[in-house]
């Protein structure tokens, strides 16, 4: 990975999401652009909340940059502010090449406990992956990695997010083939394609039906001490429903595991 976008609203959750972006992909071969989108405000109101002005955002994002690079000694980061909606700025930059992944917390400020609008947003609408990462995430070495499969088809181009960071660490790939019925698939058939898309990579498989898809994902990550989850968005199926209000709060209050979301590729 060469070029990660960090969205930032200056809050220690967002410090967690840089954390683990630099302790991840490191400091030698990997860029970094803070990102920070504020509201302009149309005009003042005192019954309204305070918004940044760019001023005091480029304040913020410079005293973010201080606080990563005193994390980590000699990386490469760049900023930009824009007073456009988060999901457009990224997307903005993902269209002019600068930017290849998107790290950023689960909660905004002073939203702790729940999925942020932001975080929502650009899990939704980014055509890059994306890792979310929870406030309660500590610093801790990758060693496994759980791949949720639907049963739909899966590309080499989908998983090349995945297969990077699982060379990169030398993290097992553990593919949990999750269902919420009892519809039957033919689970060998499954194996043996993504066995071929995983070759070179150590991985190994497991099969859980459930209800709650979220619950279930929560309880393999917490049973088989995965550091990460990955899972492919697609348009229309049950990934959608992860990050949906209702889900999406009660996988942010349970999980200590951040969330690798991989675009659907052809």
């Amino acid at each position: 990975m060469h070029h990660v976008l960090i969205p930032t609203d200056g809050s220690d959750t967002a410090f967690n999401a840089a954390r683990f972006a630099i302790t991840l992909f490191g400091t030698d071969h990997t860029r970094y652009t803070l990102v920070h989108a504020y509201l302009k405000p149309a005009y003042r109101n005192a019954l309204l909340p305070r918004m940044d002005t760019g001023r005091e955002a480029a304040n913020k994002l410079r005293r973010f940059e201080r606080r990563c690079r005193k994390h980590a000694d000699g990386v490469m980061l760049a900023r930009r502010t824009s007073p456009s909606p988060l999901a457009d700025v990224l997307n903005g930059l993902v269209a002019k090449g600068r930017g290849e992944l998107i790290v950023m917390g689960t909660q905004g400020e002073g939203n702790y406990g729940l999925v942020g609008r932001n975080t929502t947003a650009v899990v939704l609408g980014s055509q890059v992956p994306v890792i979310a990462v929870p406030a309660q995430w500590r610093p801790t070495p990758v060693k496994r990695i759980l791949l949720a499969s639907d049963g739909g088809p899966l590309s080499k181009a989908s998983l090349v997010p995945l297969i990077d960071i699982a060379r990169r660490t030398g993290a097992e790939v553990v593919v949990a083939h999750v269902r919420d019925n009892a519809v039957t698939f033919d689970e060998r058939s499954d194996r043996r394609v993504l066995g071929a898309l995983l070759a070179g990579i150590r991985h190994s498989f497991v099969t859980v039906i459930g209800s709650d898809v979220t619950r279930t994902l929560d309880e393999l990550a917490q049973q088989g001490r995965v550091q990460l989850v990955a899972l492919v968005h697609r348009r229309r199926n049950f990934w959608q429903r992860l990050f949906t209000s209702s889900k999406a709060r009660r996988m942010a209050l349970h999980t200590t595991t951040p969330v690798l979301v991989l675009p659907e590729r052809p």
